[in-house]
């Protein structure tokens, strides 16, 4: 077995990046809304009698200075607060104390950490000038948070790390590091002991191989493939077709001679393909009795404007087939 680096967090640095982002998220927020409010009694406080203040252009540029100041620093807390979480990420030792059932395996490339670290971007209508406290209440969460939250009523978000890596590659997971040339048996071991798995799809043999072990390994129910990215998704599909056809014998001694592979489903074209926006989570695949496939397809094209309620209530709307799912499948053991 090849040695382990784990990553050097420097927890106090951590807990000092965090002060510094609730402090500099209060200052911010502080700032915009005196720049928002008094900006906008503005006119009527220049031509009000007496009034002994700064011309009026004067008083402009002033509350415009403070409103940018404060934005800036809003925007630069939740980067610094992310970077904080990063730093304060538990990391496991070992896999060996985690109870069977207690945990939610998240396997995905590791490449897809840089894009699942990214926090979501503003709406559009949420600028401080015209919006000052959607602005100061903008979630700073990663998507791999969201994630680890979307999911957390079966347990916390445990993965495996980047080999090498210098620190975590998110902080919506537990962290645990193996070997390159001995990693497949803890996995085995993660994947026998979780209560879900959740699969980024991603065309590289070790996700494939991933997500045909479930399927020896696990029932149905338990798995949900993640769907970030289009093209990677439509190369996994081709490349699982084949590598499940590799173990097709065992696999026809588990589920029956007249068993098949699964054809995962084809992902929808979007309500209007000339939205820019997307939603990070494309879409999820879940399974029912036979490894049958079903797609739950997030299309941010389909929600007229960018009301965070609205889009939340789209969002949970597709997402509650997978979790009702999840819920029946969890109360039934494995076979």
């Amino acid at each position: 077995m090849g040695d382990v680096t784990f990553p050097v967090q420097r927890r106090g640095r951590g807990w000092a990046m965090r002060c510094t982002s609730w402090v500099m998220r209060l200052v911010g927020g502080a700032a915009v809304l005196i720049s928002a409010f008094r900006g906008r009694s503005l006119a009527s406080a220049v031509n009000a009698p007496g009034y002994d203040g700064p011309p009026f252009f004067v008083a402009v540029l002033m509350y415009a200075g403070i409103m940018i100041v404060g934005s800036v620093l809003l925007v630069g807390s939740l980067s610094v607060g992310r970077r904080a979480r990063v730093l304060l990420a538990r990391t496991l030792p070992s896999v060996a104390g985690l109870l069977p059932g207690s945990y939610v395996l998240y396997l995905r490339p590791f490449t897809q950490d840089l894009i699942s670290s990214g926090i979501a971007p503003a709406a559009s209508n949420s600028n401080a000038f015209a919006n000052p406290v959607q602005a100061i209440a903008r979630s700073g969460r990663t998507y791999e948070e969201r994630l680890g939250r979307t999911f957390r009523k079966y347990g916390p978000l445990v993965a495996v790390g980047r080999p090498g890596e210098e620190l975590p590659g998110g902080s919506g997971a537990q962290r645990t590091y193996l070997p390159l040339d001995d990693w497949k048996d803890t996995v085995r071991e993660l994947m026998d002991n979780a209560r879900l798995i959740i699969l980024g799809a991603g065309p590289g043999p070790g996700t494939v191989w991933e997500y045909v072990e479930v399927m020896r390994r696990r029932e149905p129910s338990r798995l949900v493939i993640l769907v970030t990215d289009v093209d990677d998704y439509l190369r996994f599909k081709a490349s699982s077709i084949a590598e499940a056809e590799g173990v097709l014998f065992e696999l026809k001694r588990k589920y029956g001679d007249f068993w098949q592979p699964p054809v995962l489903p084809e992902l929808p074209a979007p309500a209007n393909p000339k939205t820019s926006q997307a939603f990070f989570f494309k879409a999820m695949v879940y399974f029912s009795e036979g490894w049958e496939p079903h797609l739950a397809h997030f299309d941010r094209s389909a929600v007229k404007g960018s009301n965070q309620r609205r889009l939340n209530k789209y969002f949970t709307g597709k997402l509650n087939p997978v979790l009702t799912h999840i819920d029946r499948g969890a109360r039934a053991p494995d076979r």
